[in-house]
C-alpha cells in the first residue's frame, strides 16, 4: 500500500512539474520564434537598404549612397541584436531539460541564432568599413574565410536540428 501510494504520489509530482513547466517553455518558444522572425525581417529590410545604396551610388548620388549605408548597417546591427536575444532565449529553454531532448535542441538553436548575429553583424561591420574606407586584401580574405566558416557550421547545425525535429516529430522554433 505504501509502495503504491509513493508511485502515485511520484506521478502527481512529476505531472504538476511538467505542468508548470510547459506554459513557461512555450512562453519562451513564442518569444524565440517572435524574435527569429523580427532579426530576419531586419536584416531583410538591410539588404533591400544596401542595394538601394549601391544604385544611388551608380548614379552618381553620393549623399543617398552614404545615408543609405548608414540605414543599413544600423538595420544589421538591429539584426544581430535581435538574433542574441533569440540565442539567449533558446539558451535558457535547453536549461528546462524538460522534455530531455530540450537541451539538444534548444543548444543548438542557440548556437545558430548566435552564428546568424554573427553574420548580421558582420554584414554591419562590411558596410561602415567598405564606406569609410578601402579594405585590404587580408582584411577581405579573413573575412570570406570568416564567412565560410559560420555558414559550413550552420549548415551542420541545421542537419542537427532537422535531424532532432524529425525523430521527435515536431518543430518548435520556424526557419
Amino acid at each position: 500500500m505504501i509502495r503504491y501510494l509513493s508511485t502515485v504520489l511520484f506521478l502527481i509530482i512529476g505531472f504538476v512539474t511538467s505542468c508548470s513547466q510547459a506554459p513557461e517553455s512555450k512562453k519562451l518558444i513564442d518569444e524565440t520564434n517572435a524574435a527569429k522572425v523580427k532579426a530576419r525581417q531586419l536584416a531583410s529590410d538591410a539588404g533591400r537598404k544596401w542595394n538601394q545604396a549601391k544604385e544611388k551610388n551608380e548614379s552618381g548620388d553620393q549623399a543617398e549612397h552614404d545615408r543609405l549605408i548608414e540605414e543599413a548597417a544600423k538595420l544589421y546591427g538591429q539584426s544581430s541584436e535581435t538574433f542574441e536575444k533569440a540565442a539567449s532565449t533558446a539558451k535558457e529553454l535547453a536549461k528546462l531539460n524538460t522534455p530531455a531532448w530540450y537541451a539538444e535542441y534548444f543548444g543548438l538553436q542557440s548556437r545558430l541564432m548566435s552564428n546568424l548575429a554573427e553574420l548580421a553583424a558582420g554584414a554591419r561591420d562590411e558596410l561602415l568599413t567598405r564606406n569609410a574606407s578601402v579594405p585590404s586584401d587580408s582584411e577581405i580574405q579573413s573575412k570570406k574565410d570568416n564567412l565560410k566558416r559560420i555558414n559550413e557550421e550552420n549548415e551542420k547545425l541545421r542537419k542537427q536540428i532537422a535531424a532532432i525535429e524529425s525523430r521527435q516529430d515536431i518543430v518548435l522554433i520556424k526557419e
